[in-house]
């Protein structure tokens, strides 16, 4: 029964993987620590999952050609080596506060997509600077420096998704989205395929330090590959204001648990 648990906690945080690219860190660690796992033994194995099965919903969204490494693989480099940091810095903080934060971050995230999916933009009043121009301004250094941006960017992705247990999906996503430029799906589609490289990192580095029972992840895994490989087809199907929605509302439900559930 316990490893049928796992199985069916891990299918949800697969299913969310598919769907919006995110880690399914928000539901396997929590889920393994009620029945009984340490939080660290649970971040390893929400690592573990999640490189396995972002390997598999990557290739999903590479077969409706929404997969994109142009600049994204610099990215990847830089989450790469942050894991690595991240993963050994982890077992020395607290197991609790970082929840709200993370939460947080999720409704913020929820409030930007679901702006993006409705399409509305604001009309600016003739030879008036708005906060837009300056924000569009940063994001085109950002855009024009690709190699320095990406890499740094990448890095402290790494660095948080190896203190979380995440693969990073989330923040590769907005970077992909909103610094970048990329189409939901594509953005999707590619933050996983670099939340693949992140979270093997990771897991990698909590194998080192003891923290990654394969008795446990292996079922996590098994889960997360068949769940994100479902919804993975259904979201590639799926108009592209519809899915900025759906990632929208799914990022607010998560932050909204964080908040008030995990991050006490």
């Amino acid at each position: 029964m316990f490893y049928i648990l796992i199985t069916v906690i891990s299918f949800i945080a697969g299913s969310i993987t598919g769907l919006i690219g995110a880690s399914g860190v928000m539901v396997i660690v929590p889920g393994l620590v009620m029945l009984g796992c340490s939080t660290f033994d649970a971040i390893g194995c929400s690592l573990f999952a999640d490189a396995l099965a972002s390997l598999v919903v990557a290739w999903t969204y590479s077969r409706y050609g929404n997969l994109n490494l142009r600049q994204g693989w610099l990215i990847a480099l830089g989450s790469v080596l942050g894991a690595q940091l991240g993963s050994f810095i982890s077992p020395h903080l607290p197991e609790m506060g970082v929840g709200g934060s993370f939460g947080v971050l999720l409704l913020v995230s929820a409030a930007m997509f679901w702006r993006k999916g409705s399409k509305k933009a604001a009309i600016k009043p003739e030879g008036r600077a708005t906060s837009n121009d300056e924000v569009k301004g940063f994001l085109k250094v950002l855009r024009d420096n690709p190699k320095t941006s990406g890499t740094i960017l990448g890095v402290l992705v790494g660095i948080i998704s190896g203190i979380l247990g995440a693969g990073g999906g989330v923040m590769i996503l907005l970077i992909l989205v909103f610094v970048m430029g990329y189409k939901v799906h594509e953005g999707v589609g590619t933050s996983t395929l670099i939340m693949a490289f992140t979270a093997a990192s990771g897991a990698l580095g909590h194998a080192f330090t003891g923290n990654l029972p394969m008795d446990i992840a292996v079922p996590s895994a098994i889960g997360t590959v068949i769940g994100g490989r479902l919804t993975a087809g259904f979201a590639n199907k799926t108009n592209e204001a519809v899915l900025g929605k759906i990632v929208g509302i799914i990022f607010a439900v998560l932050g909204a648990l964080m908040i008030f559930g995990v991050g006490r």
